[in-house]
């Protein structure tokens, strides 16, 4: 299989920042690191180029570089860089003690992704004192229109029959629920205010999710709350989905002023 060209780089853009950033990217969604030649291959510029970019990122520890398999992962520094860049958001810090009261209430992993560039990126992650629990990493990423936080932005963005099926299109399924199935639950997700999945990304992992959306109307966050499918009922994730819309809301309206991320729940 041949790498995909790269886009063209805007004038007022620098090649090599560029490059630094989706080698960084590509690296976050990698389980064991990749070696020079297949991060080059990937993204789509020379290996030399790659690796002179990668020399540069090593140095600054924003990777690391394993001898024995000549892989590259990501370092220690993009988590330093992470954290102040968190510390300076309100609405991640307000949500740290209801993220936590909503894991343990539902003994279910309670994420805050945050939309940008139709991405969602997990910028915070509760966990309940559950033995079994589901494994996710902060720093994680996935398309917006995927999974039951993809549904809560279509929703919140009252986005229109055909957008709803471009998105679905063009989301990876592991049990596709069907075009119209899926615009039908985004539109059950405007009217109560959450959405769910139901092992439709990921066997075995039911989710609710409901987006925050700040004074101008504009989705910022979405909040998530995962359990292992088969756990709870309809009644049951009925519970977890407004207790979830009812945490967005409070979230949104503290930080943000204004009662945004409601729909009606008639």
């Amino acid at each position: 299989m041949h790498a995909a060209s790269p886009p063209p780089i805007p004038r007022n853009q620098v090649g090599s920042v560029v490059q630094a950033v989706t080698i960084l990217r590509h690296l976050g969604v990698l389980t064991e690191g990749a070696g020079v030649t297949a991060i080059a291959r990937a993204i789509g510029i020379g290996p030399s180029s790659c690796f002179n970019v990668l020399r540069t990122l090593l140095a600054e520890d924003l990777v690391n570089f394993d001898p024995v398999t000549k892989h590259y992962t990501l370092g220690l520094g993009t988590i330093d860089l992470a954290r102040l860049a968190l510390g300076r958001d309100a609405l991640v810090s307000a949500a740290q003690a209801p993220m936590a009261r909503l894991a343990e209430r539902h003994e279910a992993a309670v994420g805050l992704w945050r939309l940008a560039h139709e991405r969602l990126a997990l910028v915070a992650l509760a966990e309940s004192a559950a033995t079994t629990r589901i494994h996710m990493v902060v720093g994680q990423r996935q398309p917006a229109s995927a999974g039951a936080t993809g549904r809560a932005v279509l929703a919140a963005q009252a986005s229109d029959d055909q957008a709803v099926l471009d998105a679905y299109a063009g989301a990876r399924w592991r049990s596709p629920p069907g075009a119209e199935t899926f615009l039908h639950q985004v539109r059950e997700a405007e009217r109560r205010g959450w959405a769910e999945d139901i092992g439709n990304i990921n066997h075995g992992i039911a989710t609710v999710a409901s987006a925050i959306i700040d004074a101008s109307g504009v989705v910022r966050f979405v909040l998530s709350a995962s359990i292992f499918d088969g756990r709870e009922g309809a009644a049951g994730m009925e519970v977890i989905g407004s207790d979830l819309c009812a945490g967005a809301h409070q979230l949104a309206s503290a930080v943000y002023g204004q009662d945004k991320t409601r729909k009606s729940m008639s």
